[in-house]
């Protein structure tokens, strides 16, 4: 113990004795373990962000959409009530239009999303109903013009939130309808929904039975090519498979792939797909800056050899062993970039900070990383002091005094 403190004691030295080309030494070091810190820590930031941003506007659903190169055939409300009646643990099933159109209030005319369909599809976002309630499903049995929005949009269209029972006029396609508005939806809790809305004029998100929208805007309800299922996370992806099959069955397409699905879990293990891919491509651009610093370290640690080749001699003449050379060596190589990767983390985390508050993403940093990071630096240190290590303990004390 007493041999290896003397050894550190003896790298330490060193250090302090070539302060500036230590420091010199250490940057490439410092730089490359930084970036790493500061890339993993912002990838697991941006991944979060992403995931968050992505569950705040949708919700646990799945889509089924007809291939119309495949086939002729077309989904109805019939397929509907087979899913809810053939599959258990579904939250609700429901058709999707989804069309750009216009609202008209007391307070003005703006812009708007319109989503119709079935009662289930308050599950389709995140946020909740705040004020009145859903459309139910005799409203949309009934085919009755009301409609759900945002408090936001209350806001704009009434200048006030308590609008429960007062109409507005949607217009699509040069045809206008009266709807009662009977529930408004918490706003949008998203960084991305804001900064799309933000370069357009004001834009509604209106959601209304697809009964009445479609008869008042000239939409054929049996005629459908998109049904949406709804289930929690944890089976989505069975059930939206399981519904792939009931449809097909339904429709003699077995063999043609004219039905296909889709769910968030795909969108999902898409985006940890892509943003891994990213994240490992910029570790290894950072990982390169580390291996460029350890090639320094090794130039560095080849000058202390020549420079030290009399003390080298000396100390091997008077007894020292080749593997307490080759110690003495490794040790300042490895003390020298563990000094390099700690002052590298604690930038790293620095820098990572500030971005993500720049950013608004989370700050993620796990306990592998920094010792992962830590690990590494040391790891380098030894790799690349091997070289002059072994030239420094392979010295003939002879050669080494005569020099």
């Amino acid at each position: 113990m007493g041999t290896v403190k003397e050894y550190f004691k003896s790298a330490i030295n060193q250090m302090k004795h070539n302060g500036y080309r230590t420091f010199m030494t250490m940057l490439g070091i410092v730089i490359g373990i930084a970036a790493v810190i500061a890339v993993v820590s912002l990838g697991n930031g941006m991944t979060e962000f992403v995931k968050s941003e992505i569950n705040n506007l949708t919700g646990n659903y799945g889509l089924l959409m007809i291939d119309s190169t495949k086939t002729t055939e077309l989904l109805t409300p019939d397929d509907m009530r087979l899913l809810e009646e053939t599959i258990p643990d579904l939250n609700g099933v429901s058709p999707n239009f989804d069309v750009t159109g216009k609202v008209k209030g007391p307070r003005g005319t703006y812009m708007a999303d319109i989503n119709a369909g079935s009662e289930a599809f308050q599950m389709a976002v995140a946020d909740p109903v705040v004020r009145g309630q859903y459309f139910s499903r005799q409203q949309v049995d009934s085919g009755q013009r009301v409609c759900v929005m945002l408090r936001e949009n209350a806001v704009r269209l009434f200048g006030t939130e308590d609008c429960i029972g007062q109409e507005i006029e949607v217009t699509v396609g040069g045809m206008t309808a009266s709807y009662t508005v009977v529930g408004l939806r918490d706003n949008i809790d998203s960084q991305m929904y804001n900064m799309v809305v933000s370069e357009m004029d004001y834009f509604a998100v209106l959601e209304v039975p697809y009964t009445a929208f479609a008869n008042d805007f000239g939409y054929d309800i049996d005629k459908l090519y998109t049904i949406v299922v709804f289930a929690n996370q944890d089976v989505l992806q069975k059930k939206v498979d399981e519904a792939q099959q009931v449809l097909t069955n339904a429709h003699g397409l077995r063999g043609t792939d004219a039905i296909t699905a889709f769910s968030m879990a795909d969108v999902s293990e898409e985006l940890d797909t892509i943003l891994g891919a990213a994240s490992k491509f910029l570790i290894l651009v950072a990982v390169i800056s580390l291996v460029v610093g350890g090639i320094g370290i090794m130039n560095i640690m080849l000058v202390s050899v020549t420079e030290r080749t009399r003390e080298i001699g000396i100390r091997k003449s008077i007894g020292a062993r080749t593997s307490a050379i080759m110690a003495q060596f490794l040790s300042e190589s490895a003390l020298l970039t563990l000094t390099g990767g700690i002052i590298g983390i604690i930038l790293g985390l620095g820098l990572s900070a500030l971005i993500c508050s720049l950013l608004g993403f989370k700050l993620i940093v796990t306990f592998g990383t920094v010792v992962g990071a830590a690990f590494f630096s040391v790891a380098i240190g030894l790799f690349f002091g091997l070289y002059p290590a072994r030239k420094a303990a392979k010295m003939k004390p002879i050669d080494a005094l005569r020099l």
